[in-house]
């Protein structure tokens, strides 16, 4: 299984991310405050919790601290000192991915602000910050066309092809966004009022949109396909049907890329990491040529070491496939500790 050209969109300098209060990713500093822990060149570091960040981010008070929108306000708001632990956080996200594989750095901000016109000036900061310091394009994930339109101009400039994450026919606003920006484009399979059930339904929206793209002369070869990944946890068959439908789309759209949020279906599953990893191997057997995930804690080229004769691959991919119903047998095998790797 050759993997040198499998084009990783990492999704993790999203302002969703967040970590649990009093947990191991968290301390007190020495003046009482909090602080979320991170790693910069080797060294242990600390970003600081304001005092007022619970105004600020109001899930704070639920235990949840949302560490890259924390460093996204120091990287902006903060002063000399705050400003540049700020800049080494996000630095440090975009290394570990970069060196994990990332092909694309997925960036949303769409937590920072409810004020649109706010949030596309963030985008636009944090998008121009990390272009002029790493090297790898840009993939701007917005639900805000003003904020992707933004994003995508603030990119322009650095002189690599950024993407849009992503366009359905749920929302045609922005075809004429990427068409006028150039980007390669996550093309979702979404329709206009729901989510897909079974392939045939993904592929009749994958005609209408990608039709839409070809009237707007859009090059096939800038479109990557997600069928949508859906939890297993939910329904047993969610995980035969996106690989079915990877499986028609690579034979309908050949010059385009396949690819999908792999990570979604191990939702409500333990042993994720084994999950995640047969099924980035099932999808490329399907013909995926990329995925929308952490490289970091999925790692891609782990699935190159990937036993598939040894039992825990086995029940992976039956429950996987949908001939595990439930999981059940998937589950008693992890209580029994006879899955590898460990979650």
């Amino acid at each position: 299984m050759n993997l040198d050209n499998f084009i990783i969109v990492g999704e993790n300098i999203h302002c969703t991310r967040s970590v649990k209060r009093g947990g191991k990713r968290m301390t007190t500093t020495d003046d009482g405050a909090e602080a979320v822990l991170f790693r910069h060149d080797g060294e242990s570091a600390q970003l600081p919790v304001p005092a007022d960040w619970e105004s600020i981010s109001p899930e704070y008070a639920r235990d949840k601290c949302k560490h890259v929108a924390l460093a996204v306000h120091h990287l902006l708001n903060g002063g000399d000192d705050t400003r540049s632990l700020g800049e080494q956080y996000i630095d440090n996200l975009a290394v570990t991915q970069i060196t994990a594989g990332a092909s694309f750095l997925d960036v949303n901000v769409d937590e920072c602000s409810i004020d649109p016109a706010e949030s596309a000036a963030i985008m636009a900061a944090l998008v121009t910050y990390i272009s002029e310091r790493h090297d790898a394009p840009l993939s701007i994930d917005s639900s805000s066309p003003e904020v992707m339109a933004a994003g995508l101009a603030a990119g322009g400039g650095s002189g690599r092809r950024s993407m849009v994450n992503s366009i359905s026919l749920e929302r045609e606003s922005l075809l004429d966004v990427v068409a006028e920006s150039g980007a390669e484009v996550i093309v979702s399979a979404a329709g206009r009022t729901g989510l897909p059930d079974t392939a045939d339904e993904r592929l009749a929206n994958f005609r209408e949109v990608v039709g839409m793209l070809d009237d707007r002369d859009v090059p096939r070869e800038c479109l990557h396909l997600d069928p949508l990944v859906l939890p297993i946890s939910t329904d047993s068959n969610n995980g035969k049907a996106f690989l079915e439908s990877t499986t028609r789309a690579a034979q309908e759209f050949p010059d385009t890329h396949l690819s999908g949020g792999f990570s979604n279906v191990s939702f409500g599953m333990p042993n994720r990491k084994l999950l995640n990893q047969v099924f980035i191997w099932l999808c490329i057997e399907a013909g995926a040529d990329g995925g929308i995930i952490d490289p970091v804690a999925t790692p891609v080229r782990g699935v190159t070491d990937l036993d598939p004769e040894a039992e825990p691959f086995q029940l992976a991919r039956a429950v996987l496939l949908g001939e595990d119903q439930f999981g059940m047998e998937y589950i008693s095998a992890f209580r029994d500790g006879r899955l590898n790797p460990n979650p």
